[in-house]
């Protein structure tokens, strides 16, 4: 199992720990932290680096991004992070099984939901806040940004544009165009939010409570979580979208509302530990182990058996 990720990944390195844990051979590579390696280009790749060779089952892309690379100041800088990029692009791809699947942009995401037949918030994406607003339903609307919520001017350093619900009387005030195209939406009325995880069919469900879309970040001692069943509308709608869009695994936000499920976006490089540590479950964890570990001897991989068993792993 290869990893290509970023040195602060926490979530890898637990399943790193629960793959050793399955007896599953695992290889980082991480953006931050890039040495020498040696790449022939076989089927699968064999892959040469820090005296280990090794050819991946699978592979799973998280956060090998350019922003965690040392800035490129120089044509040299720029041919070593692109070149890097190109290399982990290709070798996931190499791999008999990549993770997590295709990745879609949010307008891509609600418009083939909305094909679907999945309700979807109302939307207007555009420079001009204000003229969205005056086309969309509601006495309050979401404003927020079209990608990743945080930017990383340099690498350690986020800078966060976080999602915000504003009066219809607020927005009106804004000035009337901006440089960057920003998400208006409908404020959906719901009885509850999920953050569903999907993986290669299985889910894990938890239900989220907070003051405001942005609590998570800016007061994540206000928003409550618990693990629970999803409701089967919720289930339905997930399971359909991470099959059509051939999802190994995503983190889902959807709403239940009295008209039924809404989705709001997927991310797949969503984070699980926090909402694991708040509900008080490691479900996620221990079912992505799981997964990789059949993953791994699908593909024709080998599990070195270390005295441990499942009840190790599920108790760890």
């Amino acid at each position: 199992m290869v990893f290509f990720t970023r040195a602060a990944d926490a979530e890898v390195s637990e399943l790193e720990r629960l793959l050793t844990l399955l007896g599953v051979p695992a290889l980082r590579i991480d953006a931050d932290d890039l040495g020498s390696i040696q790449v022939e280009p076989t089927v699968p790749a064999t892959i040469r680096i820090g005296g280990r060779s090794v050819r991946p089952t699978a592979s799973w892309t998280r956060r090998f991004w350019p922003s965690a690379m040392a800035p490129a100041r120089t044509p040299v800088d720029v041919l070593h992070r692109d070149s890097w990029l190109a290399l982990a692009a290709q070798l996931a791809r190499s791999a008999p099984a990549a993770l997590p699947g295709p990745r879609l942009g949010l307008l891509e995401q609600l418009t083939w939901a909305a094909a679907s037949g999945v309700g979807v918030p109302a939307t207007i994406v555009g420079t001009d806040v204000a003229g969205a607003a005056d086309r969309l339903p509601g006495d309050r609307l979401v404003v927020k940004v079209l990608d990743a919520h945080f930017v990383e001017s340099a690498p350690g350093t986020l800078h966060g544009f976080l999602p915000c619900v504003l009066p219809r009387a607020e927005i009106a005030g804004l000035a009337a165009t901006s440089r960057i195209p920003l998400v208006v939406q409908e404020y959906v009325r719901h009885t509850a939010e999920y953050r569903v995880y999907a993986m290669r069919g299985e889910l894990i469900t938890f239900e989220v409570r907070k003051p405001t879309p942005d609590a998570i970040w800016r007061d994540p001692d206000t928003v409550a979580v618990r693990a629970v069943a999803a409701p089967a509308d919720v289930a339905a709608a997930v399971t359909g979208l991470a099959e059509r869009w051939r999802l190994g695994y995503g983190a889902f936000d959807v709403l239940a509302t009295d008209g039924g499920a809404v989705f709001l976006e997927v991310n797949a490089d969503g984070d699980w530990r926090w909402y694991e540590a708040k509900a008080g479950v490691r479900t996620v964890s221990r079912a992505l182990a799981l997964m990789l570990r059949d993953l791994h001897t699908a593909c024709g991989g080998t599990v070195r058996r270390a005295g441990f068993d499942l009840l190790t792993v599920m108790a760890g």
